[in-house]
Protein backbone atom coordinates (compact mmCIF):
# COMPACT_ATOMS: atom_id res chain seq x y z
CA UNK A 1 0.00 0.00 0.00
CA UNK A 2 1.33 3.61 -1.00
CA UNK A 3 -0.29 6.15 1.21
CA UNK A 4 0.02 10.05 1.32
CA UNK A 5 -2.14 10.52 3.48
CA UNK A 6 -2.87 14.02 5.78
CA UNK A 7 -3.06 13.54 9.43
CA UNK A 8 -7.21 14.11 9.55
CA UNK A 9 -7.96 11.77 6.44
CA UNK A 10 -10.37 9.14 7.04
CA UNK A 11 -9.18 6.05 7.94
CA UNK A 12 -12.16 3.53 7.26
CA UNK A 13 -14.88 3.59 3.75
CA UNK A 14 -16.09 1.72 0.56
CA UNK A 15 -13.93 1.29 -2.36
CA UNK A 16 -16.33 0.75 -5.66
CA UNK A 17 -13.81 -0.25 -8.47
CA UNK A 18 -15.16 -0.79 -12.45
CA UNK A 19 -12.51 -2.05 -14.12
CA UNK A 20 -12.95 -1.29 -17.64
CA UNK A 21 -11.85 -3.04 -20.56
CA UNK A 22 -10.60 0.07 -22.27
CA UNK A 23 -7.31 2.48 -21.65
CA UNK A 24 -7.18 5.88 -22.43
CA UNK A 25 -6.22 9.44 -22.89
CA UNK A 26 -8.81 12.16 -21.56
CA UNK A 27 -6.27 15.11 -22.88
CA UNK A 28 -5.25 12.90 -26.54
CA UNK A 29 -9.00 12.06 -26.53
CA UNK A 30 -7.95 8.26 -27.52
CA UNK A 31 -9.18 5.50 -26.36
CA UNK A 32 -8.56 1.49 -27.40
CA UNK A 33 -8.51 -2.14 -25.91
CA UNK A 34 -6.86 -2.65 -22.95
CA UNK A 35 -3.32 -4.11 -23.42
CA UNK A 36 -2.32 -4.00 -19.63
CA UNK A 37 -3.06 -1.27 -17.51
CA UNK A 38 -7.08 -0.50 -17.48
CA UNK A 39 -9.14 2.61 -17.00
CA UNK A 40 -11.45 2.53 -13.95
CA UNK A 41 -14.19 4.85 -12.47
CA UNK A 42 -14.16 4.76 -8.91
CA UNK A 43 -16.38 5.21 -5.83
CA UNK A 44 -14.65 6.05 -2.37
CA UNK A 45 -17.43 6.29 0.30
CA UNK A 46 -15.76 7.43 3.82
CA UNK A 47 -17.60 8.46 6.71
CA UNK A 48 -18.68 12.30 5.52
CA UNK A 49 -17.88 12.41 2.11
CA UNK A 50 -17.97 10.50 -0.79
CA UNK A 51 -15.64 10.74 -3.87
CA UNK A 52 -15.95 9.66 -7.74
CA UNK A 53 -12.44 9.04 -9.58
CA UNK A 54 -12.01 8.62 -12.77
CA UNK A 55 -8.51 7.31 -13.99
CA UNK A 56 -7.29 7.18 -17.28
CA UNK A 57 -4.18 4.51 -18.25
CA UNK A 58 -2.54 5.67 -21.07
CA UNK A 59 -1.06 8.78 -19.19
CA UNK A 60 -1.98 8.40 -15.98
CA UNK A 61 -4.37 11.22 -15.56
CA UNK A 62 -6.93 11.18 -12.68
CA UNK A 63 -10.53 13.45 -11.93
CA UNK A 64 -11.25 13.10 -9.27
CA UNK A 65 -15.50 14.38 -8.22
CA UNK A 66 -16.26 15.51 -4.67
CA UNK A 67 -19.98 14.15 -4.25
CA UNK A 68 -20.22 16.02 -1.00
CA UNK A 69 -21.73 14.88 2.29
CA UNK A 70 -23.75 11.36 1.71
CA UNK A 71 -27.07 12.86 2.10
CA UNK A 72 -26.84 13.26 -2.01
CA UNK A 73 -26.11 9.55 -2.21
CA UNK A 74 -29.48 8.64 -0.42
CA UNK A 75 -29.47 5.86 2.15
CA UNK A 76 -27.25 3.14 0.12
CA UNK A 77 -24.30 4.96 -1.77
CA UNK A 78 -22.62 1.04 -2.60
CA UNK A 79 -25.41 0.98 -4.57
CA UNK A 80 -26.04 4.38 -6.07
CA UNK A 81 -22.40 3.55 -7.20
CA UNK A 82 -22.68 0.67 -8.25
CA UNK A 83 -25.36 1.28 -10.80
CA UNK A 84 -23.65 4.47 -11.93
CA UNK A 85 -21.05 2.39 -13.14
CA UNK A 86 -23.43 -0.12 -14.54
CA UNK A 87 -25.44 2.59 -16.19
CA UNK A 88 -22.75 4.85 -17.61
CA UNK A 89 -19.72 2.19 -18.14
CA UNK A 90 -21.57 -0.89 -18.95
CA UNK A 91 -20.63 -1.35 -22.79
CA UNK A 92 -16.68 -1.27 -21.30
CA UNK A 93 -16.83 -2.75 -18.14
CA UNK A 94 -14.92 -5.56 -17.50
CA UNK A 95 -15.68 -6.40 -13.67
CA UNK A 96 -16.45 -4.70 -10.91
CA UNK A 97 -15.37 -5.33 -7.00
CA UNK A 98 -16.53 -3.73 -3.73
CA UNK A 99 -13.95 -3.16 -0.84
CA UNK A 100 -14.66 -2.26 2.57
CA UNK A 101 -11.72 -1.05 4.94
CA UNK A 102 -12.15 -0.81 8.04
CA UNK A 103 -8.89 0.76 8.80
CA UNK A 104 -6.94 1.74 5.33
CA UNK A 105 -3.46 2.56 7.60
CA UNK A 106 -3.68 -1.33 8.18
CA UNK A 107 -1.24 -1.84 5.16
CA UNK A 108 -1.53 -5.88 5.61
CA UNK A 109 -5.41 -5.99 5.66
CA UNK A 110 -5.28 -3.34 2.78
CA UNK A 111 -3.08 -5.73 0.69
CA UNK A 112 -4.60 -9.02 1.73
CA UNK A 113 -7.70 -7.20 0.80
CA UNK A 114 -6.29 -6.49 -2.96
CA UNK A 115 -4.89 -10.01 -3.08
CA UNK A 116 -7.70 -11.95 -2.31
CA UNK A 117 -9.28 -10.04 -5.45
CA UNK A 118 -6.71 -10.54 -7.51
CA UNK A 119 -5.66 -6.76 -8.08
CA UNK A 120 -2.41 -6.15 -8.49
CA UNK A 121 -0.96 -2.59 -7.29
CA UNK A 122 -1.84 -0.42 -4.58
CA UNK A 123 -3.92 1.40 -3.00
CA UNK A 124 -3.47 5.67 -2.49
CA UNK A 125 -4.81 8.15 -0.43
CA UNK A 126 -4.97 11.59 -2.00
CA UNK A 127 -3.33 13.97 -0.11
CA UNK A 128 -5.12 17.08 -0.09
CA UNK A 129 -8.92 15.71 0.26
CA UNK A 130 -8.31 12.72 1.66
CA UNK A 131 -10.19 10.05 -0.76
CA UNK A 132 -8.42 6.39 -1.29
CA UNK A 133 -8.42 4.88 -4.76
CA UNK A 134 -6.73 1.57 -6.01
CA UNK A 135 -3.73 2.51 -8.15
CA UNK A 136 -3.55 -0.76 -10.86
CA UNK A 137 -0.06 -0.48 -11.53
CA UNK A 138 1.98 1.84 -8.70
CA UNK A 139 1.93 4.78 -11.82
CA UNK A 140 2.23 8.52 -10.60
CA UNK A 141 -1.50 9.64 -11.41
CA UNK A 142 -2.57 13.28 -11.16
CA UNK A 143 -4.47 15.30 -12.55
CA UNK A 144 -3.96 16.41 -16.01
CA UNK A 145 -6.72 18.14 -17.66
CA UNK A 146 -9.36 19.79 -16.56
CA UNK A 147 -12.76 17.32 -17.47
CA UNK A 148 -15.10 19.40 -19.81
Amino acid sequence: MRTTAQANAPTRGTLIIGILTIESSYAQNTERPSRGVPDTLQFWIGPDSAWRIRTYATDHDIHPHSLGDLGKLKDRPTEFARDHIKKHYGDVLASMVVLEFPDINDTDAVRKGLTELKLKGSLEVAKKSGFAFWNPDDGHYKSQTPPK
